[in-house]
């Protein structure tokens, strides 16, 4: 069967009342995208204060590095009681640092990037961070063979090309959540297209295309099975997205394992933690903007330390990865750690 990122447990009837909410008074952005945007920190879950965290800590980065504040559009997702929970002390610190931040939904955040495609920036860095599945019709199903889907679930035609692929949760707005598959499927069927309920490697790839293929295009992605958007070991091969000109890709995990540090209490995810120290120190040596980072030497050093924190913990490798096929930037191709 395949695995899962375990969800935090939702609080059991009986159990002290929710905290104050600090972001009862903050709405979601609604103006226009600014067309020099070039930088989209999303952090998609809704259920701990960590990936809300690490886009945070990263914006102040970018701006250190000489980013304007219109260069950079933030996503959130507002937390759920459960998140005020077990991280309210966390959640109400970075209330005020989310003011002015976009819905992170599936449909805002195509939408920016086709939007993006038409104001055609020199280059586009998009940094995702949430929970990830493997393919989700064979994990609503519980099932590792494709072929076994019907004997499980009721489709239609072309839904399995659509949906069964890795995905990353946006769980702001009122669509249906990342696991919530016959929602999604539902919705589907009512006319909503796949790119305002699901991130796949699909959809982002169809909104990535948009943009020239002369942008430099850098694409990093914190959450479980994230790999999936690189590899499609188990179906047809690559992803759509190492189809997009001028790619750099990086994500937390190689395509069946998940990552770790989702948990409430916990600061920052291992890999995104990392990826923002790693950031740091890249930035700390001279002025630098996406394109010009050592993007192969800052996977090896990330790969490395959250494989040493891993094996401290006990935890199984997550294998982060790297594709890229921007010209001159070698080796090129998926890298990885064996099991």
């Amino acid at each position: 069967m395949l695995p899962a990122c375990r969800p935090t447990e939702p609080s059991a009837p009986g159990q002290d009342p929710p905290p104050p909410d600090p972001f009862e008074s903050i709405a979601y952005a609604t103006t226009p995208l600014p067309s020099s945007t070039k930088v989209l920190l999303v952090a998609g879950g809704d259920d701990v204060a960590n990936f809300a965290a690490e886009i945070v800590e990263q914006r102040e980065l970018w701006k250190h590095a000489g980013l304007r504040d219109e260069d950079i559009a933030c996503y959130f997702a507002k937390p759920s009681t459960d998140a005020l929970l077990g991280d309210g002390e966390q959640l109400a610190a970075l209330a005020p640092e989310l003011r002015r931040c976009y819905s992170a939904d599936p449909a805002t955040l195509h939408a920016h990037l086709r939007a993006l495609g038409r104001a055609a920036p020199p280059y586009l860095y998009l940094y995702v961070t949430g929970h990830g599945l493997p393919p989700l019709l064979r994990w609503k199903a519980g099932v590792d063979d494709p072929k076994e889907l019907p004997h499980h679930l009721e489709l239609r035609r072309g839904e399995v090309g659509r949906f069964d692929r890795h995905a990353i949760g946006l769980e702001a707005g009122d669509g249906p959540g990342l696991g919530e598959v016959e929602a999604i499927l539902e919705a589907s069927r009512a006319g909503s297209p796949p790119e305002s309920l699901v991130l796949t490697p699909d959809t982002l790839a169809a909104a990535l295309s948009e943009l020239p293929p002369t942008t430099q295009k850098i694409v990093v992605l914190q959450a479980c099975f994230s790999g999936g958007f690189i590899e499609r070991p188990d179906d047809d091969g690559p992803s759509p997205l190492t189809k997009v000109p001028n790619i750099t890709i990086l994500t937390a995990t190689s395509a069946a394992r998940p990552s770790f540090g989702c948990d409430p209490g916990a600061h920052r995810t291992y890999f995104g933690g990392t990826f923002n120290r790693v950031l740091a120190q890249e930035l700390e040596q001279g002025p630098h903007s996406p394109p010009t980072l050592p993007w192969r030497s800052m996977y090896e050093t990330i790969r490395f330390v959250v494989e040493t924190m891993e094996t401290i913990d006990g935890e199984r490798p997550s294998q982060p990865q790297m594709y890229t096929n921007v010209p001159d930037a070698a080796p090129t191709g998926a890298a990885s750690i064996p099991p």
